[in-house]
């Protein structure tokens, strides 16, 4: 199998799947006017395609999604399994979000809905590319032996009001005023960002200003953090929600992959999204800290998460699951709950929604602003028993400090 950091020399290779030979032709038409681009071959229905794959190797498959006999998404659910390394965007007239949501369970990169020009076509294929091809390098060079980098965690929910940024900046405290760890969270909730209005900070320079920079390095991104007395440090969402377009996954990957190189954990409070900016902070991320609600509503929206990142290939040792809200006046036993998402949860939080909203209004994280809380309590022992646990604490900070001897 090909390594996925280069291509063939002819081009991006791209197996077109689908029943209407004009659809195919006219697919092959577009690409062939684009350099960097080879179609390798066509298949008119899913078992064909998958036989053509294993004699072809094609780095890219775009799979439409209704044919006669094997649909697409149950092809594109064979192909990821089987062939790790194609990536596979499923095209089709259908529009909904169910379809893209089952497209992405089955392994899917990305989503084209008919017609599509050849601009579309190709920005699609070349960023579903150049997402896989930097989530596969960042996974190699985490087993490589190098440099030490900080940790990039993650902080995500597929439904708002859940908790997540109060999560977020308390774990970031915990982590720099009691662990001295060096710590920055990044406000990736493009729109509407909180963590500044969680620290009592106003922002004058945020994320949408950095990706402006002609260059990005240490001296660069340094003005653009703010610091928090405790410690922190946060590199602010965009002030208006219009700027948000501005930051693309490339800009993201290239600002983790910089914090890494300055602190011990990068905190990434996320939206609760999954489009290309959310897959490419998930995918950079060490580990992904999904949370959720007792409500119907929030655990549907946790299941259909845990399965797409199962598809994406997130194990367990990378989604950590934690229940806010939980308690037993909801009318769901925690063995149904758990049961429900196929899945032990790994931390509850019994919120107490007082406390929380004082700490929030007053801009100080409640394990500052109530340090003896029973809420403040449990962030530390999220934090020390399976975050950082203590060992590995105080290895980071034995890290930072070699890094800032040299």
């Amino acid at each position: 199998m090909k390594d996925m950091r280069t291509t063939r020399s002819a081009g991006l290779t791209v197996l077109i799947v689908d029943d209407a030979s004009d659809t195919r032709n006219n697919v092959r038409r577009l690409l062939g006017l684009t350099l960097g681009m080879e179609v390798v071959g066509e298949a008119a229905n899913a078992e064909d395609a998958i036989k053509k794959i294993g004699q072809l190797s094609p780095q890219v498959v775009l799979m439409d999604v209704n044919m006669p006999g094997m649909d697409g998404i149950t092809a594109t659910a064979r192909i990821t399994s089987t062939y790790s390394e194609t990536v596979v965007i499923v095209m089709s007239v259908q529009g909904e979000t169910e379809y893209v949501r089952r497209a992405m369970i089955a392994g899917a990169k990305d989503y084209l809905v008919k017609p599509f020009g050849a601009d579309e076509l190709v920005e699609c294929i070349q960023k579903a590319w150049e997402r896989e091809t930097a989530r596969r390098v960042k996974g190699q060079a985490a087993h490589s032996i190098g440099k030490p980098h900080g940790q990039v965690i993650a902080v995500f929910s597929p439904k708002g009001g859940v908790g997540k940024t109060t999560l977020a900046v308390n774990v970031a405290v915990v982590l720099a005023a009691e662990r001295r760890a060096q710590v920055c969270v990044v406000d990736l909730s493009l729109q509407f960002g909180d963590v500044c209005v969680f620290l009592g900070l106003v922002p004058r320079r945020t994320l949408s200003d950095l990706v402006s920079e002609t260059t990005l390095d240490a001296k660069t991104i340094a003005p653009y953090f703010m610091q928090h007395s405790c410690g922190v440090k946060v590199l602010p969402a965009p002030v208006s929600p219009e700027y948000a377009e501005y930051v693309v996954p490339e800009h993201i990957l290239r600002v983790l992959s910089l914090c890494r190189t300055l602190f011990d954990y990068v905190i990434v409070d996320m939206a609760a999204s999954f489009a290309d900016t959310a897959l490419a902070t998930l995918d950079a991320a060490d580990k992904v800290l999904l949370i959720g609600n007792m409500d119907m509503a929030s655990l549907k929206n946790m299941k259909v998460s845990l399965e797409l990142m199962q598809r994406l290939g997130y194990g367990r040792e990378k989604v950590f699951l934690i229940l806010n809200q939980a308690g037993y006046d909801y009318g769901i036993r925690f063995g149904d709950l758990e049961a429900a998402l196929s899945r032990k949860v790994d931390f509850y939080i019994h919120h107490d929604d007082i406390p929380a909203m004082l700490a929030a209004n007053r801009g100080t994280p409640i394990v500052l602003d109530q340090p003896d809380s029973k809420l403040a309590k449990r962030f530390r022992e999220l934090v020390n028993e399976h975050l950082a646990p203590k060992q590995r604490g105080e290895e980071a900070v034995s890290l930072w400090r070699r890094r800032q001897a040299k």
